[in-house]
């Protein structure tokens, strides 16, 4: 794998620059991130104990050649580890996109969004629950003012590939109409869709499916929700998404589905969950949208403060296949000061409460959090 994986991004590289003419302008950009967080529990499980954490630290190289060919490689470290974020090539032109490489797949507005611009340390818990990870593969995208669609092809789970794994493969798609698209006005409204096989471990003939989750914070903590599938078949995951800009007020909702087919000796199991999320400028005129990914950015006015409440609900019980992974409820509420649009600061409230069936048990946890995050 260590081989591997330098020779990926080699030729990954080397396939944009070869594919451009010679004459054709490069221009290059160094950019990268650093959130420092910091949390304390209240009235809470005593297993869970304050601390502080550098939630995450990146640097990216991206180079864009003759204005229609883009690569990028973005490295964490983060948790004293080097890992891949993204390692992707893309060909864009009159709204069409080509991608190839180390990517998401777009399926949902929540696990779309780049932790640079949540609005809250972390996205929604449903989202981070059934987030499904960075995989190899190609998609496209089409993006125009009104809509945007996007389909993909990926192989393996992620880059833990061995000689004792056989790659599954999955396929993503996510659809979105903007019936309105004016500066300062946005109606998005959308769904997509996920089909997973996943990785075989041809020793053991274990397929595994996780479904886990910290809670609401990226600081080392237990897990609240934790279910795993070790003789998974396949998984099939679906969202409608809905996301509305009204001058200062901002409002997203989504609802998440998920179906894990087993092997023919265990039953099929079925998860859901959803948010509403509701925002408003204190400060500030507008927010900003990226329209390629049709996710929300950052707002653009430098000094904006933004006062936010999200409320989600993640139910992990299945009672008609006798499968109880937890349920979990979650209300935050949070307020942002961006300095620019390279440093900002979050500070976040949450009330958790979780049933008997959780990886905690029945339990509530109030958790006060703060972060500085740093961009270039």
């Amino acid at each position: 794998m260590r081989r591997i994986t330098p020779l990926f991004l080699l030729i990954l590289f080397a396939f944009s620059v070869f594919a451009t003419p010679d004459s054709s302008p490069i221009d290059w950009k160094l950019s990268g991130r650093l959130f420092l967080d910091g949390g304390v529990y209240i009235y809470s499980p005593k297993e869970l104990h304050a601390g502080a954490h550098i939630a995450d630290v990146r640097l990216a190289a991206k180079v864009r050649i003759y204005s229609n060919w883009y690569t990028k490689i973005d490295v964490g470290f983060a948790n004293n580890k080097i890992t891949l974020k993204d390692a992707f090539t893309e060909y864009g032109k009159d709204g069409n996109y080509f991608r190839a490489g180390y990517m998401l797949g777009y399926y949902s507005i929540d696990q779309s969004t780049s932790t640079n611009d949540l609005i809250f340390n972390t996205a929604s818990n449903v989202a981070e629950t059934f987030y499904p990870d960075r995989r190899i593969g190609i998609s496209y995208t089409r993006s125009l003012p009104s809509y945007y669609l996007s389909a993909g092809a990926f192989c393996g789970d992620g880059l833990s590939f061995s000689e004792t794994t056989k790659p599954g493969y999955n396929f993503s798609g996510r659809v979105v109409w903007r019936p309105i698209n004016s500066p300062g006005q946005l109606f998005h409204i959308g769904t997509g869709a996920l089909f997973k096989v996943p990785d075989e471990n041809t020793e053991t003939g274990e397929q595994q499916i996780r479904l886990k989750t910290k809670g609401v914070t990226y600081i080392p903590s237990p897990r609240t929700l934790d279910l795993t599938f070790k003789h998974a078949k396949n998984q099939v995951q679906s969202n409608v998404e809905c996301l509305l800009f009204q001058k200062k007020w901002l409002l997203q909702t989504e609802f998440l589905y998920t179906k894990i087919k087993q092997n023919s000796s265990q039953p099929s199991y079925s998860a859901h969950g959803g948010y509403i999320l509701g925002g408003f400028l204190l400060k500030g005129s507008k927010y900003a949208y990226d329209a390629l990914d049709a996710i929300p950015v950052m707002p653009e006015d430098p000094h904006s403060i933004l006062l936010a409440c999200r409320y989600n609900y993640t139910n992990l019980n299945d009672f008609s296949s006798h499968i109880t992974g937890g349920s979990q409820h979650d209300v935050s509420i949070g307020i942002n000061y961006y300095f620019n649009k390279y440093i900002s600061s979050r500070l976040n409230y949450a009330h958790l409460w979780m049933d008997k069936y959780s990886a905690l048990g029945k339990c509530e946890i109030n958790m006060m959090q703060v972060r500085l995050q740093v961009r270039f």
